[in-house]
């Protein structure tokens, strides 16, 4: 093979290795010696085929599998007897096996060298994704055969190694001390399991008590493997960019729960009498009750988003299609409604839009507007500084942001620490740059000299909100009422009124215009606690108590004592665990019935994605057949719906079709009624009784006048089967005495479209409505239609002829026939 002579015994070994892969074989070390002096012990290697040896046969289900095919190739090294170094010898060249083409998968050559596994360690630090870091392995290193599974196992070893015998908590705990964060922690009663975890990073703290007027917070879900809800708070800059404030990790989303993490919230401003003026979450009862015993002076705003999407689902299900955009403008305005006065008149028009959707308004009134709309409606909240914000959206892509650093929902505390400590390093060098930049650039539109005390000294965001409301100046000019100084009270800078005073004035704007919240563009300052607070950091008089106590207790209290304060000096070493049992990540509780297709184990779905979900599931899905002779409105059977008025046809469930024999009408009315398609002659009859009914005789003298013989020959038949045109059923005729013998309402969809009350009773809210169509000139069909569909105008003849307390019909049909209305000029 070779005469060459080696210095050492790690110089044949990378030899061998070497040319074993340059020939497409993988050489390993089978056995092994070194000379320790005692007999039979010398310096030797035996290099063998890494197929070589016998395949071992397990009985474990698992789909095992080897290599090993007995290959006797061996390799014999020894160190030479005259000194000169490691000689080898080839004790068998020949393989029993073929020799692959390439290397890749295998699982010997593929292992990472020293200067790979560096590179894999760098890039897991900045959490690349194992197959992005393969990928860079194969650019970096030509010749890496190195399979994903190695560098997941290597990840695994550098945690591990990092780690060290320390647990998930006390590495946690390690990693915040070392960070320099502010953080606290509680267990559950008579355990170790922790139970919420409160931490914020120092120069979080810094933004918080340098700009503290409005903080945002929020829960997700997701983020660990022990699946507790993640509570998130946020604030805002100078520069209007988000920063995070403070997590907590929280056994449960109760008042309690909240209250905890709120106080230790509290502990984080400096001055005692300091907390922040607005506060914005969901309607999360809990979180506003808990707010409301921390933070009693603060303002609970909601989100405004949240808030419309709710209504807009509720809207989804209780009002019919083409009325929803015109609800949900209307909703829109009693939102921002700029005064009280404004709200009543906006309020006042939903209602009667929705005069016969109750169940809606009730909705709207009682969840939203009468306990809430001081939280969210702009006649209220538009005299509160929120600074713009009205919404969760900040902590909401907080969220999105942190969920992307983290890249899955299966890591624990360890790993989601790590995530977010990243994600604040970002963000707090974006809130840096943003301050530098307002500090010396300055935009085109800002260098008028009515911006000259400003510039510099002002955030630049501020500036540009500033040069928006200048450009009211022209039609408001100093009336403030017109201008309602919006900006003033919300914002805290100049409105309209104030610039246009200013600009008549001719004088810059004065930086004592600006609230001082937009005047902060560093975060380089150290915390001045006030005159009071002073004591709060003092520790002389405590640990002096703790002296005293420790000298008068015997020996087992000194122990116990001595073992609480370890947990305060030596985080590190604390008894605390993670919650012992993990949530079920795969399928949801073990009950009876099908979940969804998407049932999500995590988190249940807001009010308003199972209405939204709900709603394009009925537009994939068509509706199934009551009867064989039902039409669906699909494109099989185009011809009857086009035959309706476009703005009705939206409203349109189905349409079933009878049997064309003259007796059609008559059939849908049988079929409408519970008689079955089948009892027209029915029908037939008891509109016939109907007509001499001797307590309304009257009125149908006076309603079909000399048609009246005509009338009742029209129902009059001489035999079953098909009939002549002068015996189908005629409208405005029928539909008349249908609605007077059934005391049922009747629409009518052709041409014209009518609608037909009872004459001679009074409104009842449990009617039947029957609708039928009029198609193809000469045919009747049964109409399904929507709950709440609009109704068309009624007779001229009915107004003149119906009794006094059939007007009830009228009002209490008002708002549908109103919609009708509305529709018909739109479209006509």
């Amino acid at each position: 093979m070779t005469t060459e002579r080696f210095g050492t015994r790690e110089e044949v070994i990378r030899w061998i290795k070497e040319v074993g892969i340059d020939n497409k074989v993988t050489v390993i070390i089978s056995r092994s010696d070194t000379e320790t002096g005692k007999r039979g012990r010398s310096n030797k290697i035996i290099f063998g085929c890494d197929k070589g040896g016998k395949h071992k046969i397990s009985d474990s289900g698992t789909q095992s599998a080897s290599k090993k095919c007995g290959c006797p190739f061996k390799i014999r090294s020894t160190p030479a007897k005259d000194g000169s170094g490691w000689k080898i010898d080839v004790k068998c060249g020949l393989h029993n096996h073929g020799l692959p083409d390439r290397l890749e998968g295998h699982s010997f050559i593929g292992r990472l060298t020293t200067n790979e596994k560096q590179h894999v360690a760098d890039l897991a630090k900045r959490h690349v994704a194992p197959r992005n870091i393969l990928l860079s392995l194969q650019d970096k290193f030509p010749e890496n055969v190195t399979r994903i599974t190695q560098v997941y196992k290597h990840k695994s070893v550098i945690e591990k190694e990092i780690r060290g015998p320390r647990s998930e908590i006390q590495h946690l705990f390690k990693l915040i001390e070392d960070a320099g964060y502010v953080y606290w922690s509680r267990k559950k009663d008579d355990s170790e399991v922790v139970r919420e975890i409160f931490w914020a990073h120092p120069d979080s703290v810094k933004l918080l008590n340098i700009f503290p007027i409005v903080l945002v917070m929020d829960s997700t879900y997701k983020t660990n493997k022990y699946r507790q809800p993640l509570f998130e708070i946020v604030g805002m800059t100078s520069t209007e960019l988000t920063f995070a404030v403070g997590f907590a990790y929280m056994e449960s989303e109760q008042t309690e729960n909240f209250c905890w993490v709120l106080e230790k919230l509290k502990e984080l401003f400096v001055k005692k009498d300091m907390c922040p003026q607005v506060i914005l979450t969901d309607r999360d009862l809990a979180l506003m009750k808990a707010i409301e015993v921390v933070f009693p002076n603060s303002i609970n705003l909601l989100c405004r988003f949240h808030i419309n999407k709710n209504v807009g689902a509720k809207c989804k299900q209780h009002v019919v299609n083409d009325l929803q955009k015109t609800i949900d403008t209307l909703w829109m305005e009693v939102v921002w409604a700029s005064d009280e006065v404004e709200y009543g008149q906006r309020l006042h028009q939903l209602e009667q839009a929705c005069v016969d959707y109750s169940g809606f308004i009730n909705y709207v009134k009682d969840t939203w507007l009468t306990p809430h709309r001081h939280r969210f409606v702009g006649a209220w909240i538009n005299r509160v500084l929120h600074l713009g914000n009205t919404t969760t959206n900040r902590v909401e892509s907080a969220h999105w942001k942190l969920k992307q650093m983290l890249g899955n929902s299966i890591g624990d505390m360890v790993k989601c620490w790590e995530a977010m400590n990243n994600n604040l390093r970002l963000q707090l060098g974006n809130i840096r740059a943003s301050f530098q930049k307002s500090f010396y650039e300055v935009e085109n539109a800002h260098v008028s000299p009515f911006y000259g005390y400003l510039r510099g000294s002002v955030s630049r965001a501020a500036l540009r909100r500033i040069a928006e409301e200048l450009l009211r100046v022209d039609y408001v000019g100093t009336n403030r009422q017109i201008c309602g100084c919006t900006l003033r009270t919300s914002y805290g800078l100049p409105c309209a009124c104030e610039l246009g005073r200013y600009r008549v004035g001719g004088i810059p704007i004065p930086i004592d215009a600006v609230h001082v919240h937009w005047r902060k563009l560093t975060m380089e300052v150290e915390l001045e606690i006030g005159e009071d607070d002073g004591s709060e950091v003092d520790m002389t008089a405590a640990m002096d108590e703790l002296w005293r106590r420790f000298r008068s207790l015997d020996v087992v209290g000194k122990r116990a004592l001595r073992s609480r304060v370890c947990e305060l000096a030596y985080p590190t070493m604390t008894t605390l665990c993670p919650p012992p049992e993990k949530i079920k990540t795969k399928g949801g509780a073990k009950k009876k019935g099908k979940k969804p297709a998407d049932y999500d184990v995590y988190r249940d779905p807001s009010y308003h994605e199972y209405v939204d979900k709900a709603s394009q599931s009925s537009q994939r899905q068509s509706q199934p057949s009551q009867t064989s002779k039902k039409i669906k409105l699909s494109k099989k059977q185009p011809q009857f719906i086009v035959q309706f008025p476009n703005h009705i046809r939206s409203y349109i469930e189905d349409v079933v079709n009878v049997e064309s024999d003259g007796n059609c009408g008559f059939r849908v009315i049988a079929s409408l009624h519970g008689y079955g398609e089948d009892g027209w002659s029915m029908v037939r009859r008891e509109l016939g009784l109907e007509l001499i009914d001797k307590d309304r005789s009257t009125l149908y003298d006076k309603l079909f006048s000399n048609r009246l013989s005509a009338v009742r020959e029209s129902l009059m038949i001489e035999s079953f089967g098909s009939q002549p045109p002068e015996k189908w059923m005629s409208l405005p005729d029928m539909g008349y005495l249908i609605a007077n013998r059934y005391n049922v309402v009747l629409v009518c969809l052709g041409n014209p479209c009518i609608t037909f009350f009872p004459m001679t009773s009074s409104h009842s809210p449990n009617v039947s409505i029957y609708c039928i169509g009029f198609v193809n000139q000469n045919h009747w069909v049964q109409v399904n239609m929507k709950e709440g569909f609009p109704l068309p105008p009624v007779t001229l003849d009915w107004k003149k002829f119906r009794s006094h307390i059939a007007t009830t019909w009228m009002l209490g049909f008002a708002g549908r026939m109103q919609h009708w209305q509305l529709l018909t000029p739109v479209l006509a």
